[in-house]
């Protein structure tokens, strides 16, 4: 009876270490989890947000230009990276009757900071620091003094160019510098009849008095 136990003892001693490390090595595998279909859909619907969240915010860059001659609402307008001439020309107002349509290329992008001119018909626009939109041929350059308009010796025609003035408002620049001498600062120009604030802050980077 004693050697039985002794026996049953052994055996108990034996075979419970195997026990344990047989429990230990099945307990050590990593599980094994399977995605539903639901939440494959969601993670590939997350995917496609984080892609167009990308798309948008190219698509979101904006550009700043400035558009003037035959237009009716000459003036700066901002827009999106990649817009045409068309979408600029639009947001002041469409073209006017004296503009040279045939001589103009709608469908060129637009580059950030640059001055648009929209020719009248049998002009020749000859602003170096302008995109002129006539002809196909587009010039660019930086904008610099020597390309301003000196409203001390300009003429009408010349003045004419300028956001918000016509001929009419030309005119009275002319003859205000005429009576009055000439303007010693750009500021002076709000001092004709016509040219308030606004028009002073749309047209001061295009004009000096030297």
């Amino acid at each position: 009876m004693n050697k039985k136990k002794i026996i049953i003892f052994i055996l108990i001693l034996f075979i419970c270490p195997i026990g344990l490390v047989i429990k230990d090595k099945l307990e050590s595998k990593d599980d094994i989890y399977v995605l539903t279909e639901e939440e494959k859909s969601s993670d590939e619907s997350m995917e496609e947000q984080e892609i167009k969240k990308e798309e948008n915010n190219i698509t979101d860059k904006k550009i700043t230009v400035y558009v003037s001659g035959a237009v009716n609402k000459p003036g700066i307008v901002t827009l999106n990276e990649g817009d045409r001439l068309a979408k600029a020309v639009e947001k002041v107002g469409g073209t006017t009757k004296k503009a040279d349509l045939n001589g103009i290329n709608m469908a060129i992008k637009l580059q950030d900071e640059m001055h648009y001119i929209v020719p009248r018909i049998g002009e020749v626009v000859k602003d170096s620091a302008s995109e002129v939109v006539s002809e196909g041929n587009f010039n660019q350059a930086e904008s610099s003094k020597t390309s301003q308009i000196n409203i001390n010796t300009a003429t009408i025609e010349e003045l004419d160019k300028l956001p918000g003035v016509g001929e009419a408002t030309a005119n009275k620049i002319v003859n205000h510098r005429s009576e009055n001498g000439e303007f010693k600062s750009i500021e002076e120009i709000k001092n004709v009849n016509g040219i308030g604030d606004k028009k002073f802050e749309e047209m001061k980077n295009l004009i000096c008095v030297k």
